[in-house]
């Protein structure tokens, strides 16, 4: 700009920070900003301002009345769900093409395999612990940045969460091969309280991100 200027400035405010700060020039600006709505900041503006926004992250649990009394994680603006070991099955694309997803007669189909994921460890379990205090049930741990810039993997992810869980062993897989119906919660299992690892829903691709609750 050619001269000092006074103008409104609005900042997007997510709905998942509760306590947003602001500073502007390393000096912190107090601001009125609602959960989904808009900071604003009036001020002398200059070439060379610097503003500076910082959303802390904080944990939640929601529950999914709806879908069996299930509850779900959120650290911040993610969905954390079940972390398990992925077991990649190869398979000939011809005799697994869907429809009229058919390869031509001269294709090569060995160029573009099929896969199926199937669990390699155990998926049926429900979230144990004081759920309305997550803050003091969960842990967050923050890992290095992958080396290869991918963090959308279960081994890459670079944040988890340390939870307490219980299998529940009359969960399983239905007659259609598929995760069998959520129990409705709370669940009465005998099995023995466990640490379960969270990561965020994007980096999984096995998905228990609905969990029931067990006692």
């Amino acid at each position: 700009m050619k001269k000092e200027t006074r103008f409104p400035l609005y900042l997007r405010i997510p709905a998942w920070c509760a306590s947003p700060s602001i500073q502007i020039n390393g000096q912190a600006v107090q601001v009125e900003a609602s959960m989904g709505g808009y900071a604003k900041i009036t001020n002398n503006w200059k070439n060379n301002d610097q503003i500076t926004v910082n959303f802390p992250m904080t944990l939640g649990v929601k529950t999914w009345k709806k879908n069996k009394n299930s509850v779900s994680v959120n650290y911040g603006p993610l969905t954390y769900s079940l972390k398990i070991d992925e077991k990649y099955l190869r398979f000939d694309s011809k005799e697994t093409a869907q429809h009229d997803s058919k390869w031509q007669a001269n294709a090569d189909p060995s160029a573009w395999p099929s896969f199926e994921i199937q669990p390699g460890s155990a998926w049926n379990y429900g979230l144990a612990g004081d759920l309305s205090t997550p803050e003091k049930l969960f842990k967050v741990i923050k890992k290095p940045w992958p080396s290869d810039n991918y963090p959308f993997t279960i081994s890459s992810a670079p944040i988890e969460i340390k939870a307490r869980g219980k299998k529940i062993p009359g969960w399983t897989i239905d007659q259609y091969g598929l995760c069998a119906e959520l129990p409705v919660s709370p669940v009465i299992t005998q099995e023995p309280e466990e640490e379960i690892t969270l990561v965020p829903m994007g980096a999984a691709r096995l998905r228990i991100s609905a969990f029931p609750v067990v006692k």
